[in-house]
């Protein structure tokens, strides 16, 4: 995704003024859909800071509203994630993979048990979005 094209596509203020209050990161499991199709398997929700973060040489820089992080919701494999707006809109997916795949994303697990993949989360543990950069 190239932020400086959605910028110039919704005109004025951009991207961070459209996606507003209560914006989220949505981290899913399961087969990426069709653009803004069906979510397969919610992982985590993050709620995104107002503003949702910065967009620098055509990169949005997320920031998390809780710096406290968000729970995650269900065990699986992160496989791939949604922004959309408060109300459900859908803005974009992304595909997401550990530090060595090839995501547009990617999920890096602190101290996960030997042997699981790199992208695996567990619910009930915290997850952060810090350094999540989308574009360019």
């Amino acid at each position: 995704m190239n932020v400086l094209a959605i910028n110039a596509m919704l005109g004025g203020p951009g991207l961070l003024a459209y996606l507003g209050t209560d914006a989220r990161f949505q981290v899913c499991g399961g087969a990426q859909p069709g653009e803004g199709g069906a979510i397969t398997t919610l992982l985590a929700s993050v709620l995104l800071a107002v503003p949702a973060g910065a967009v620098d040489s055509g990169q949005l820089a997320l920031a998390q509203a809780d710096s406290a992080g968000d729970m995650v919701s269900a065990t699986g494999i992160a496989t791939w994630g949604r922004l959309m707006l408060a109300n459900g809109t859908w803005v974009a997916d992304f595909s997401i993979s550990g530090p060595s795949g090839t995501g547009q994303v990617k999920i890096v697990v602190l101290n996960p048990p030997e042997g699981d993949p790199e992208a695996k989360l567990y619910q009930g543990g915290t997850f952060f979005i810090s350094g999540v950069v989308i574009g360019g």
